[in-house]
């Protein structure tokens, strides 16, 4: 793909905004992104934004969707304009472009380089759980990042906030059945994709690319130097942190199985119970106080699962998840649901209540 040029004019078909480029900030498999400025409508300098051009449509098609799916949350990138940009000559192909949020510190990479020192644990962590939030809400959706790496990881503000960005090799499971994988970054994925052992990418492997990120956060140095749970000791951060790590970055099925149970446990949070009941199949769910994530996006996972979700306590009702406690109800007060359930279970009702925990444990996606 040619490059774009310096002081080069580039103008959307579609916003009919018009940006001006300054220089590249780096360049890739997908493509080349450059420092530009947006300009007014007198032709002025107006704001300061970050332009990918790639002439792959399948990785610009997932980063607009997941732009506009993100737009308001504070750690995500934000998306601006996109766009198709077509070529000057009949030879030529057609380019395709995002115009984003400019990380004013760049990537996690460039930060770390230019400060010279790693972070320290507490920094590191809440920061790292600051993007197990948003990918929380990715894979409460059943959606997977698949490219969770330093370069993709971007620093702005003052105070130096963590941003993810580059979402085009991200995807959606489609009525919860998991996707072949269809691209990777070698540099970043355990020996079971590289031998083809795994066929599937689950929310369990972008949990390991979180762990490896929080080790690099703590150690700094090669951003592709991948750490073995045996070598998390040398991080020398707390033992409870180094339990942590460990299983984060360890074998598969012993990994935190999404960015929740990490989040979780980087909180300090212990492992949820057993649950008592096997599947959602067949039965009737209610929902009572408020999730991680959306409520709609736990409804579908019930109707994924087989299951079917209802709005008020009844006699049918088999389960009944319960998320965080309501500022309504304090002090020891409960919400009217779970009252219902109480009441209804002394009665002799066979009624299931699960924490968040349990319930994302029993409709998470099996191998």
């Amino acid at each position: 793909m040619k490059r774009l040029k310096r002081g080069q004019k580039v103008q959307s078909p579609v916003s009919g905004k018009v940006y001006e480029i300054v220089d590249v900030l780096g360049e890739g498999g997908f493509g080349a992104a450059y420092r530009a400025w947006e300009l007014n409508r007198r032709g002025k300098r107006y704001d300061e934004v970050c332009i990918k051009v790639t002439l792959d449509q399948t990785s610009w098609h997932r980063e607009s969707y997941f732009g506009e799916l993100l737009s308001r949350s504070k750690r995500a990138i934000q998306m601006l304009d996109t766009f198709p940009l077509a070529p000057k000559s009949k030879a030529g192909r057609m380019a395709f472009c995002l115009v984003l949020e400019l990380a004013e510190h760049g990537t996690i990479v460039d930060y770390l380089e230019a400060t010279g020192r790693p972070w320290g644990e507490k920094r590191a962590v809440r920061e790292t759980v600051a993007l197990l939030k948003l990918l929380d809400q990715l894979h409460g959706g059943s959606a997977t990042h698949r490219d969770l790496t330093p370069m993709n990881v971007f620093v702005t503000g003052k105070k130096g906030a963590l941003k993810l960005g580059d979402f085009g090799i991200a995807r959606h499971a489609l009525a919860g059945a998991p996707q072949t994988i269809d691209a990777f970054n070698p540099a970043f994925v355990t020996q079971g994709f590289l031998t083809d052992e795994h066929r599937y990418w689950r929310a369990v492997d972008d949990v390991f690319q979180m762990g490896q990120l929080l080790c690099m956060l703590l150690r700094g140095g090669d951003p592709e130097l991948q750490l073995k749970p045996k070598d998390v000791a040398k991080l020398g951060v707390s033992a409870d942190l180094q339990r942590v790590l460990e299983r984060a970055i360890g074998p598969r099925k012993q990994r935190y199985q999404d960015a929740y149970e990490l989040m979780q446990a980087l909180e300090g949070e212990p492992d949820p119970e057993p649950v008592k009941i096997r599947s959602l199949k067949g039965k009737t769910v209610v929902f009572t106080g408020p999730l991680s994530i959306r409520r709609f996006d736990a409804e579908v996972l019930v109707c994924q699962a087989g299951g079917a979700v209802a709005g008020s306590m009844t006699k049918d009702v088999d389960v009944v998840v319960q998320g965080g406690r309501s500022p309504n109800y304090k002090d020891g007060h409960k919400g009217t649901k779970l009252k219902k359930a109480e009441q209804l279970r002394k009665k002799g009702q066979k009624i299931a209540i699960l924490s968040e925990a349990q319930f994302r444990r029993l409709v998470r996606e099996k191998d």
